[in-house]
């Protein structure tokens, strides 16, 4: 009986909310609420009743008018669809009926419908229907991955994370149930992570974006799909025929990278020419070290160059550098031009240490400068100097310089030679050929 008397107090505040009046007759005259005067009335009845109901969640008594609005004046706002949305996910989870709760799913594909029909939106609506279907009705896959793909051709990078993650298991369970092939999986995963990686660069901080990334990659690895094999059975012939389209490239570039393929020729070849087309020093280093690795120096030495020269950072080019002072002297035997790589690469980051052990490895080495004996031992004073400045920069080599030190040390001068050559301990030492460094005198221990 309350509830009765407290509508009609309701019904009656709403009639004289619509009593001619400036602003009643604009809001009557509006089109969005009906068809003419006495709909728009209707209309605007029915909306205030079922609100009223909708926010005190007695979301039964709503539904009548809230039925009314949808058919009296669907365009009349959104949020008759976002809380039809709502509504009829609780009555779906509390249906028992299997029949019945499939007609309250297909209800709630239509309010979807509905609302694309009247207030646009249609790839982010697209989204929260595909993944609506999929959580309340598995066995809908194949109909729910046909809302969400679409979805995503429309929205492509602005797409919502968690469509895209869904996106991606229904893709799984699509090829699990072979409506898919594995060429359709590589190609939705790669259309998927591209996406992710332009919204993380846009917000790298956002964790919710590294948590849907690793996940979709985790799905994908699942599916059992990427291996070196059936990319470069997919991808290859693509990348011939096309081998100025970057965005190919860069997919396929990435696929083979997170599927371990560099030992392929494919991969390098495919990483080359992105290079060739779209040069990163990230992608020159990856280079460098892939051909360091196959013992191929002169093409390492190449995107070692490339790499220094396209890095901003101070640190990372210290770290090419040093890296690459080391095939200088090592491979192409070089100890002059390590040498002043080595040095360039402390000019970047004062406290590479590896720097000053590559220097010392270098003068203990050089095994041509000096025809005197004693002048070829004092090399090692210079060699162990570097080791000790390594430690100092760079505690963490302190073990590792140490070592170092207790070995070449025992190639010091005697004390007798010391004497001979009539030096005396502790003084300085200049020693010469291309090496040019000033040191302390010292005995071998």
């Amino acid at each position: 009986m309350k509830t009765l008397l407290k509508l009609s107090i309701l019904v009656a505040v709403v009639a004289l909310m619509f009593t001619p009046s400036v602003t009643a007759q604009s809001y009557l005259q509006n089109p969005k609420y009906g068809v003419d005067e006495e709909a728009r009335k209707e209309c605007a009845t029915n909306l205030s009743l079922y609100r009223e109901q909708y926010n005190h969640r007695n979301y039964d008594m709503a539904k009548p008018y809230w039925q009314k609005v949808l058919t009296i004046c669907p365009a009349a706002s959104q949020n008759t669809y976002i809380h039809g949305a709502r509504m009829l996910k609780v009555w779906i989870d509390a249906e028992q009926n299997p029949n019945r709760r499939t007609e309250l799913i297909d209800s709630l594909m239509m309010i979807y419908d509905l609302r694309i029909e009247n207030f646009d939106r249609k790839g982010t609506l697209l989204g929260q229907k595909g993944m609506d279907l999929a959580s309340l009705a598995s066995d809908r896959y194949e109909e729910a991955f046909a809302y969400l793909k679409e979805s995503v051709e429309m929205e492509e990078d602005a797409s919502d994370a968690p469509v895209l993650y869904t996106l991606m298991a229904i893709t799984k369970t699509m090829y699990d149930n072979q409506k898919l092939s594995a060429e359709n999986v590589i190609e939705t995963y790669a259309l998927i992570a591209d996406y992710l990686d332009v919204q993380i660069a846009e917000k790298p901080t956002d964790t919710r974006l590294q948590q849907v990334k690793e996940n979709v990659d985790a799905i994908f690895s699942g599916a059992g799909v990427a291996n070196c094999d059936n990319l470069t059975q997919i991808f290859e012939q693509r990348v011939e025929n096309n081998p100025d389209d970057v965005e190919l490239l860069s997919k396929t570039y990435n696929l083979l990278s997170a599927n371990r393929c560099e030992d392929r020729t494919f991969y390098r070849n495919t990483a080359e020419k992105l290079f060739a087309k779209q040069p990163t020093s990230n992608l020159a280093y990856e280079l460098a070290k892939m051909f360091d690795r196959m013992s191929s120096y002169s093409k390492a030495e190449t995107y070692y160059k490339e790499a220094i020269k396209l890095e901003e950072d101070s640190v990372r080019k210290s770290i090419y550098l040093v890296e690459y002072a080391g095939i200088v002297f090592n491979n192409l035997k070089k100890p002059q031009e390590a040498r002043s790589l080595a040095l360039q690469s402390l000019t970047f980051n004062p406290q590479m240490g590896h720097a000053y052990i590559l220097i010392g490895n270098i003068y203990a080495a050089e095994k041509n400068c000096f025809t005197d004996e004693f002048q070829k031992k004092t090399r090692y004073w210079a060699a162990v100097d570097k080791f000790t400045k390594a430690k100092q920069v760079d505690p963490t080599l302190e073990n590792d310089c140490n070592k170092l030190i207790e070995v070449y040390s025992q190639y010091f001068p005697a004390q007798n030679d010391i004497f001979f050559q009539d030096l005396s301990l502790g003084s300085r030492y200049s020693v010469g050929c291309w090496i040019n460094e000033s040191t302390t005198v010292r005995a071998r221990p």
